[in-house]
C-alpha cells in the first residue's frame, strides 16, 4: 500500500494469483477502488513511492523481457505500469526512491544514469546504493512521518518484540499511535518482500493492542486506521464514541487477472 502524502488516495499493490501483480487506487473521500494493471513479474513495493498527489509511481520490476526491460526503474502514471520513462538497473541492486513536492525524483539504485526509454520533465537524481537494508524496508513509513519509537514506551511492549526495530506514528489529534516491529526477513515466510512485520496500536493510556491481522497499516489525513488484512481485505477503522468501528471494507481476494492497455492518459505526459 502507498498513500499519497498530499492527497486522500492509495495505490494497493496486491499480490497473486501466483507470479501476478495487480495495481489498484483507492479514493479514500469516496471509498472507492479502481483497478488498474496487471502484471506477470515481480514488484517491490517497499522500493516503489507515489507522488505526493498521488498521480505518479515510481517503480522497480523484474519482468520477463529481454534486456533491458528485465530489470528496470520506471515512472508510470497510477493505477497503470506503462513506462513513461525507464532507466535500466544492475539486477534488483536497488535502493528505493521519493518524489518531492514539485515531482522531482530521487532515486537510490545500482543503475544507469540515463534512461533507456523516454524522460521525465523533473529533476532527477541518482544516488549510490544505501546497504542500510532496514532503513530501505521503512523508508516509505519514515517518508510519511513515522519516528523511532522512545525506549520508555518500547519496555511496555511484549518481550518478544523489544529488540525489534521499532517506529510509531502518532495520530492526529490524539494520543494514539500506530507501532510497527521489524523483527527481520525471511523469504520463507510470508512479507512483503520478506519482511517481518507486526503492528500494534498504541491507546490513549498507553497500552498496546496487537493488530495480528494487518499486513499493512497507517493513518490516514483524517486519523482513520487504513489496513490490509492477512486475509485479503482492504479496510477503514474509525473511532467513533470511545471505540476503535471498522467504517468500511473492501474484498480483494479470488480477483482473476484481466490484462488490459493502459488508457490514452496513462500513456503520455
Amino acid at each position: 500500500m502507498l498513500p499519497a502524502t498530499a492527497a486522500p488516495v492509495a495505490l494497493i499493490m496486491r499480490r497473486g494469483p501466483a507470479g501476478w501483480w495487480h495495481l489498484m487506487k483507492w479514493d479514500l473521500l469516496r471509498c472507492e477502488v479502481t483497478p488498474g494493471a496487471w502484471l506477470r513479474g515481480t514488484l517491490y513495493p517497499r522500493r516503489c513511492a507515489v507522488s505526493p498527489d498521488g498521480t505518479l509511481l515510481g517503480y522497480f520490476a523484474l519482468g520477463h523481457g529481454k534486456s533491458p526491460w528485465d530489470t528496470y526503474f520506471a515512472v508510470s502514471k497510477t493505477p497503470w505500469l506503462t513506462a513513461l520513462t525507464a532507466w535500466q538497473t544492475h539486477g534488483t541492486w536497488t535502493g528505493g526512491c521519493e518524489f518531492a513536492p514539485d515531482n522531482s525524483l530521487t532515486i537510490s539504485a545500482s543503475m544507469d544514469k540515463k534512461p533507456f526509454h523516454g524522460s521525465y520533465p523533473y529533476r532527477v537524481t541518482v544516488r549510490d546504493l544505501d546497504h542500510d537494508w532496514v532503513r530501505r524496508d521503512l523508508q516509505n513509513e519514515l517518508n510519511r512521518g513515522w519516528r523511532p519509537l522512545p525506549q520508555e514506551a518500547a519496555k511496555r511492549l511484549p518481550p518478544e518484540l523489544r529488540q525489534a526495530v521499532l517506529i510509531e506514528r502518532t495520530r492526529r489529534g490524539d494520543d494514539h499511535a500506530l507501532v510497527l516491529a521489524h523483527t527481520g526477513t525471511d523469504f520463507q515466510r510470508h512479507g512483503i518482500e520478506g519482511v517481518q512485520v507486526s503492528y500494534l496500536r498504541r491507546e490513549a493510556d498507553g497500552a498496546f493492542t496487537p493488530l495480528p491481522e494487518a499486513v499493512w497499516a497507517d493513518w490516514d489525513s483524517k486519523g482513520r486506521l487504513l489496513m490490509a488484512t492477512r486475509d485479503g481485505l482492504v479496510t477503514i477503522t474509525d473511532r467513533q464514541s470511545g471505540s476503535w468501528t471498522r467504517t468500511w471494507s473492501q474484498d480483494l481476494r479470488d480477483l482473476t487477472p484481466a490484462p488490459a492497455p493502459s488508457p490514452h492518459w496513462a500513456r503520455e505526459w
